[in-house]
């Protein structure tokens, strides 16, 4: 008589072979998962460089006096800028500032109020730019004079703010530094039109 069914030994091999393709499969989509979340990551941070950088360009372009008589920069600094622009096209200029907080890129503008008109920092309102910065020693910012060819050194901090022509704007964003993939960087430049002679 023959006996039907698997031994202990084939029915071990079995379901070893089983194991062994469903952890397989498992590892397969950790990493198909892990890849895409890098992917976006790195799609999600180049968006954000870019959608800041299109408005620091554009907001600096426009840089002119401020309301209360102030000259168009009023700080400069390799990790922040203040200058004012009217952004929103009601007439009157914003104070606006992009500076660096920790590994944060973030934006602050004040209306001017009052009478006579002010730029109280009481009343600035705060945004969120660009996260993971990872600029080496922090240089977002750098300014050159009239004479820039291409060449030329940046102007040296403390920045000599009526010597201000052009600034370079250079972002560099690293979510995991631990981890592929390799730091992203854009940069652009603006010359101000209000100061151009």
């Amino acid at each position: 008589m023959k006996k039907i069914g698997f031994s202990t030994i084939e029915l071990l091999v079995t379901l070893g072979i089983f194991v062994l393709i469903i952890w397989s499969l498992i590892n397969f989509q950790t990493d198909v998962f892990s890849q895409n979340t890098l992917i976006n990551n790195s799609l999600n941070a180049d968006n954000e460089m870019r959608s800041a950088l299109k408005q620091i360009i554009a907001e600096l372009r426009g840089a002119a006096q401020s309301d209360t008589g102030a000259y168009q920069i009023a700080a400069a600094a390799k990790d922040s800028i203040t200058f004012f622009s009217d952004v929103d096209g009601d007439g009157s200029r914003e104070q606006l500032r992009y500076f660096l907080n920790g590994t944060t890129l973030m934006r602050g503008s004040i209306k001017p109020s009052g009478n006579p008109l002010a730029y109280p920092p009481t009343s600035e309102t705060l945004k969120t730019m660009v996260y993971a910065i990872a600029n080496p020693n922090q240089e977002i910012f750098s300014f050159y004079d009239e004479n820039y060819t291409g060449a030329e050194a940046a102007l040296a901090e403390p920045i000599n703010l009526s010597l201000a022509r052009l600034v370079k704007i250079t972002l560099t964003v690293d979510a995991n530094p631990s981890k592929p993939p390799a730091p992203l960087t854009l940069g652009s430049q603006v010359a101000i039109r209000s100061l151009k002679y």
